[in-house]
């Protein structure tokens, strides 16, 4: 495992660096890797953003000038000198990339999570740090870079968002620390809570009432499954149900919650638990990984009945454990 320093040495010594996250890119995976894209570009390096899929509405007016690209070959990565990966320590969680990522010579991960096994050349992995934006935030102080209050924007909504407004379990005194940093460069904390936490569009409440229309309880586990057909019938996406989790966890004695939204062939599956409680390992039991509380997977399944019933065996699987 690396250090910070040996990091920043290896990052000032290349000219040119490509920049990547995790698949479904969360605020937390766009503050830490747009924001050290955009620091990089103020040192005069070529950098360059690369996301597997694009952003959904609420990202997009957080993220407003953000730019990227969702392909690169190998080839096109012989180009740059560093590669570049925050927020997520497992090969699989970089889709189109993995191999482009895995191939080059000189590559880092940045990240906050266990890693399982080290991918990259350079690894810096810090499991006390409560979002991953806090380590690039960390980056680019050591590297002097000067934050600017877009850069602070970006870099709060990743670590309120991760935090969930500094309620989830992961929340620290460092998580404190930088957020009350970042809010002195000048990072606009009322316009990221109005987007995150107090906003609600037609689309939104429309997806709101099917949640609460159509969640189920399994001793203390409630879920909600959104098939095809439904998704396409409420003229959405996955991204109008990355709440729903989130919202069936606050129910009085819930321990337990996920979704499983189908699309492009795959169920999508989003985690959260209550502390005490390990959703974490039930996420890598399904190919995927996270938080102890908070995780995700992508599940290949015949039906979503049978996608349902891998993630319920796990859950209670772990609880007898």
């Amino acid at each position: 495992m690396n250090n910070l320093k040996e990091i920043s040495k290896v990052i000032k010594k290349s000219k040119s660096v490509a920049i990547f996250t995790h698949i479904s890119p969360d605020f937390d995976a766009l503050g830490s890797s747009y924001t050290l894209c955009l620091a990089l570009q103020k040192l005069g390096k070529k950098a360059k953003l690369f996301l597997s899929e694009e952003l959904t509405s609420d990202q997009k007016k957080i993220y407003k000038n953000i730019t990227f690209s969702t392909q690169l070959s190998e080839e096109e990565a012989k180009e740059f000198d560093t590669l570049i990966l925050t927020d997520a320590s497992a090969k699989n969680r970089l889709a189109q990339f993995e191999n482009v990522f895995l191939s080059h010579e000189n590559t880092i991960v940045l990240d906050h999570h266990i890693c399982l096994d080290e991918i990259a050349k350079y690894n810096y992995i810090k499991t006390d740090m409560s979002a991953c934006s806090e380590i690039t935030y960390q980056l680019i102080k050591l590297m002097k870079i000067k934050v600017d209050k877009e850069m602070a924007t970006y870099l709060y909504a990743g670590l309120s968002s991760d935090t969930g407004s500094f309620r989830n379990s992961n929340t620290n005194e460092n998580s404190f620390k930088t957020a009350m940093e970042l809010y002195k460069e000048g990072a606009d904390s009322v316009f990221v809570n109005e987007v995150l936490y107090d906003q609600a569009s037609l689309k939104d409440i429309e997806f709101q009432k099917y949640l609460f229309n159509n969640f189920k309880l399994e001793k203390d586990c409630a879920y909600c499954t959104v098939d095809l057909k439904t998704l396409k019938k409420l003229n959405g996406s996955k991204a109008e149900c990355s709440s729903f989790s989130r919202t069936l966890i606050s129910f009085e004695n819930v321990n337990y919650s996920f979704s499983l939204v189908e699309e492009n062939g795959v169920y999508n599956l989003s985690l959260r638990s209550k502390v005490g409680y390990n959703v974490k390992q039930v996420a890598e039991k399904l190919g995927g990984g996270g938080h102890v509380c908070a995780a995700g997977a992508k599940i290949k399944a015949e039906s979503i009945e049978l996608a349902k019933q891998l993630v319920l065996k796990e859950i209670f699987a772990i609880k007898k454990n």
